[in-house]
C-alpha cells in the first residue's frame, strides 16, 4: 500500500499567489512530511491541502483540475493574503503549522489514522524551533574518523547549504556555509547535486552532478582548535 510521504499547500484561486504561497511554506510543509509515521492508504502518495477563503468554495472546485496526481485533496479556510504580508519569518513558519496540522487532522479522519501520532508531529515541530535541517550528502572518511554531511537549513525564502566535520563521537569539528538558493523547492536542490567524495583522510569534495561547481575542503586537526587548518575552494 503507498505510503503519505509529501504535503503541499496550495491556493486554487490565484496561480501567481500559489507559486509564491508555496515556495514560502515549502520549509514547514517539507519538514511535516520528513517526520510523518507510517501513514498508509489505498492509492494516494501526498496530501494537497486546500487554502480557501472559505469551505464553501470547496463545493465550487472541481479538483480533478487542480489536484496532483496520487494526492488526496483537503479543505482549510486560510487568508493567504495576510500570511504572505508577515514580515517576520517566525510568525509565518507558526502560522503555516497549524494550517498544515489542521489539514493533516481532516487527512486523518478520511483515512482513520491515529490522530495522536499526527499530533506528535505537530509538538515535534515546535520543539525544534521550526527549523528545518537536514543532510543532503552524507560520507565517512576512509580512516573512518571523519563524517563529512552537506547539511541544508531549509528557510522561508531560501535553503543555505552548509559543509559540517565531526568526529565519529559526534564532536563537530566545524562547518561552513558554502551557499544558498533562492528555490526553496527542496527537489530541486536534490535534482542537482550528488556529489560527496573523499580525495584524503583530510580532504573532500563535494559539487554538483555535472561537476560544473565544485567545492574543496581541506583540514587538519592541532593541539588547540585555534591552531585547526579548514580551508574551502571553489
Amino acid at each position: 500500500m503507498p505510503i503519505i510521504r509529501d504535503i503541499q499547500l496550495y491556493v486554487p484561486k490565484n496561480k501567481e499567489q500559489n507559486w509564491t504561497f508555496f515556495h514560502e511554506t515549502r520549509c514547514i510543509t517539507f519538514l511535516y512530511s520528513r517526520l510523518l509515521p507510517t501513514l498508509q492508504t489505498k492509492e494516494d502518495k501526498g496530501i494537497q491541502i486546500y487554502c480557501v477563503d472559505n469551505l464553501e468554495q470547496k463545493e465550487q472546485i472541481d479538483t480533478f483540475s487542480h489536484i496532483i496526481f496520487d494526492y488526496f485533496p483537503v479543505f482549510v479556510e486560510v487568508d493567504v493574503e495576510n500570511i504572505l504580508a508577515m514580515t517576520s519569518d517566525k510568525e509565518k513558519k507558526e502560522r503555516v503549522l497549524e494550517i498544515v496540522h489542521q489539514g493533516m487532522r481532516h487527512a486523518a479522519e478520511e483515512f482513520n489514522w491515529d490522530i495522536s501520532s499526527i499530533d506528535l508531529v505537530y509538538e515535534k515541530i515546535k520543539q525544534l524551533d521550526y527549523e528545518n535541517v537536514y543532510p543532503l550528502l552524507k560520507k565517512s572518511s576512509p580512516n573512518r574518523k571523519y563524517i563529512c554531511s552537506v547539511l541544508c537549513h531549509h528557510e522561508v525564502t531560501s535553503i543555505d547549504v552548509y559543509m559540517e566535520i565531526k568526529k565519529r563521537n559526534g564532536e563537530v569539528i566545524n562547518n561552513e556555509k558554502l551557499f544558498s538558493v533562492e528555490n526553496t523547492d527542496e527537489q530541486d536542490l536534490f535534482s542537482r547535486f550528488g556529489n560527496l567524495e573523499w580525495k584524503l583522510n583530510h580532504k573532500v569534495e563535494f559539487a554538483d552532478k555535472d561537476y560544473k561547481h565544485v567545492y574543496r575542503l581541506t583540514f587538519l586537526e592541532k593541539d588547540k582548535p585555534k591552531n585547526s587548518v579548514w580551508k574551502i575552494e571553489k
